[in-house]
C-alpha cells in the first residue's frame, strides 16, 4: 500500500475540517401559525401541546404558537378576524356563529361528544330542568351557551325566568352556593367537585344528552379566507395535530407531563389532569369513527334539533358548518 506522506495528510485533515465546520446551510424559515383555546393550558387539549412539544408541527413546516383562552375569549371573533389562524370550539356554538355570518368553518371534530352537564346539589331541590324556574344558572358566557339556550325551549323555560350568571374557572361559586346550578365538563368541573369534597349522592345531575342534546364537542376550526386561499396550510396543521392526539391517547401520564410543562399558571394538579386525559380520550376516540372526522349525519341532526328551538334562527347547511377536505388531505400523507 502506498504510504501517505506527512504534508499530503495535513493537507487532507485541514480540508476536511474546513468542509465539517465551514459555513452550514441556513436553517428552514418556518411559517408561523396561532391556534386560540377556549380555555386555559389543560389536557383537554393534549393534543396540541404534545405535537408542539414532540416538533411535529415544526416537521411540517410551521411555528405554532397555543394562545390559552377563557370565559371571555371571543373564540369565533380572534379567528374571524385573522388575530389567530385556528382555533377550538363546541360545534354547536360554532354553527351558531356561521348561521349569524361569521366566515369560519370546521376542518376536524376532535370531539365526537361533547361531556357537557348541568349539576345541582340535591338539597337545592333542584332535579330536572323545570326546577330552574327563579334560579341561578351558571355558564362560561357565549361561547358555551347552545345548549343551555336548546334544554330552555324544549323544556319551554322562558329565558327571562331564570337567572343566568357568568360562571368562572373554578367551582367554588357554585359550592359556597352563589350558584343553584352550574355548568361542567364531565372531564373538569365534575371532577373538581368531587375533588372538593362533595359526593355522587350530594349531586343531582342533569345531562343534555337524556334530553336529546347530546352534540359534538370540540371541533378545530379556520377561517373560511384561510381555507381557502392556503388550504395546505390547513392539512398541515390538522396532520401534526391529529399526530398529537394519538400519541397522547396512547400515552395519556406521558401527555400530562407535556401539558404541565407548558402550564405558566403552575396551578394545573397533575392527578386532576389525569383524571381529565383519561375522560378527553373517551370523547375524541370512539368506535364508531375515525378520529377528527366530522360526520355529515351527525351535523344534520344537530342543526334541525338547533332549528326546532329556534337556537338557530334561519337556514343552514351542514356544509356551510364543516369541511372534510383537509382531514383526506391529512390521511394522504
Amino acid at each position: 500500500m502506498k504510504q501517505i506522506t506527512l504534508p499530503v495528510l495535513a493537507i487532507s485533515l485541514i480540508f476536511v475540517t474546513g468542509c465539517a465546520f465551514g459555513p452550514s446551510a441556513p436553517a428552514p424559515v418556518l411559517q408561523p401559525v396561532s391556534l386560540q383555546l377556549q380555555w386555559i393550558t389543560q389536557a383537554q387539549f393534549a393534543g396540541y401541546y404534545v405535537a408542539l412539544d414532540k416538533g411535529w408541527y415544526r416537521e411540517e413546516g410551521l411555528d405554532l404558537t397555543i394562545r390559552p383562552g377563557g370565559p371571555d375569549t371571543d373564540l369565533v371573533g380572534e379567528v374571524a378576524s385573522g388575530k389567530s389562524d385556528f382555533g377550538t370550539a363546541f360545534l354547536a356554538d360554532l354553527s351558531v356563529a356561521i348561521q349569524k355570518n361569521q366566515p369560519v368553518v370546521s376542518i376536524a371534530q376532535i370531539q365526537q361528544m361533547n361531556g357537557l352537564l348541568l349539576i345541582a346539589k340535591k338539597s337545592s331541590g333542584i332535579k330536572r330542568p323545570v326546577d330552574f324556574v327563579g334560579k341561578r344558572i351558571g355558564i362560561w358566557g357565549t361561547n358555551w351557551e347552545t345548549q343551555l339556550r336548546a334544554l330552555l325551549a324544549r323544556e319551554r323555560i322562558q329565558r327571562e325566568k331564570v337567572k343566568i350568571t357568568p360562571q368562572g374557572f373554578d367551582m367554588q361559586p357554585f359550592l359556597n352556593g352563589d350558584l343553584d346550578v352550574a355548568s361542567a365538563m364531565v372531564y373538569n368541573e365534575y371532577h373538581q367537585v368531587l375533588e372538593a369534597g362533595m359526593s355522587l349522592h350530594d349531586l343531582n345531575i342533569i345531562d343534555y344528552v337524556l334530553y336529546g342534546l347530546g352534540f359534538p364537542g370540540d371541533t378545530l376550526f379556520t377561517s373560511r379566507w384561510l381555507a381557502g386561499q392556503n388550504p395546505s396550510l390547513c392539512g398541515q396543521v390538522l396532520r401534526a395535530s391529529l399526530r398529537g392526539w394519538q400519541y397522547a391517547i396512547d400515552n395519556p401520564k406521558e401527555a400530562v407531563d407535556i401539558v404541565l410543562k407548558y402550564d405558566k399558571s403552575g396551578t394545573a394538579v397533575r392527578s386532576h389532569q389525569l383524571s381529565m386525559m383519561r375522560e378527553i380520550s373517551r370523547l375524541v376516540k370512539v368506535p364508531w369513527r375515525e378520529m377528527g372526522y366530522t360526520d355529515r349525519t351527525t351535523v344534520q341532526q344537530m342543526i334541525n334539533i338547533l332549528s326546532r328551538y329556534k337556537v338557530l334562527e334561519g337556514p343552514l347547511l351542514p356544509e356551510a358548518v364543516y369541511t372534510n377536505e383537509f382531514w383526506e388531505q391529512a390521511r394522504e400523507k
